[in-house]
């Protein structure tokens, strides 16, 4: 789920970014992305957290595992 929430992340800020090029500030602003948008993150750090998790859960299967056969 991670991998899918990092993903999910860059294709919500491209469209975000390439949707809002209607004025002259909405270009400026699509170019240099500022002022940053933190909600635009929230997949990313959600994504990161979620594979962080997973790893850990996944070693601690196979420790678990080894340790059970």
């Amino acid at each position: 789920m991670g991998i899918i929430f990092v993903i999910w992340n860059k294709r919500e800020k491209e469209r975000y970014y390439n949707s809002i090029l209607l004025t002259q500030r909405d270009v400026k602003e699509s170019l240099t992305h500022d002022p940053d948008r933190p909600w635009l993150s929230a997949w990313q750090i959600g994504g990161r957290i979620s594979l962080v998790l997973g790893i850990m859960l996944l070693i601690a299967g196979g420790v678990l595992w080894l340790i059970a056969h």
